[in-house]
């Protein structure tokens, strides 16, 4: 970052290439910079020591992702008959949230006043809970809404995946089986 030197109140032009210019640490009194001599030992290199600990933990996990396949089948269902719909029709674990709603709810209400609340509410939430602070002591405006609305949304998953049989009517997860894993 640079500053200049103000011109002076002259009417005549003054070249740029005579206008004075500073650099902000020649602005800076030698005496305020203090100096701190970094050790050697507490320092950790990017190349070989990180990388090379990611990649052996990358390779790790790939490994056991393939055993893990090779191990668990996980088949794929028969083609889809439009003849017959299967009973509940779900829709998938990220939608059933708002399958769940849509069923207390009018659609116009679950399927955009309430997700589109939450939306805005968090997106204005930084600007209602200004306090500067990380510390999570400091932040309960703004951990205790997240927490809410997270906990919104996971009960309806959960109660939309587990809880809903024939007819979308409520049973209990041990009397009958309505979810694939």
């Amino acid at each position: 970052m640079t500053t200049t030197e103000p011109r002076p109140a002259t009417t005549e032009p003054r070249p740029a290439a005579t206008q004075k210019r500073y650099r902000t640490l020649a602005v800076v009194k030698q005496e305020a910079v203090t100096r701190v001599e970094k050790q050697l030992e507490d320092s950790v290199f990017v190349w070989p020591h990180l990388l090379v600990r990611e990649f052996l933990a990358a390779m790790l996990m790939t490994v056991v992702l393939t055993m893990v396949s090779i191990v668990i089948d996980a088949p794929l269902r028969d083609h889809s008959n439009p003849n017959l719909t299967p009973s509940p029709a779900k829709a998938p674990w990220y939608f059933l949230g708002l399958q769940e709603e849509l069923h207390y709810f009018p659609p116009t209400v679950a399927g955009v006043l309430l997700p589109g609340f939450v939306l805005v509410a968090l997106a204005i939430l930084p600007y209602v809970d200004r306090n500067p602070s990380r510390a999570f002591e400091d932040r309960k405006l703004s951990i205790a809404l997240f927490t809410i609305f997270a906990l919104f949304f996971a009960v309806t998953v959960l109660e939309g995946s587990f809880f809903r049989g024939v007819g979308w009517q409520w049973i209990w997860p041990w009397q009958n089986i309505y979810f694939d894993l």
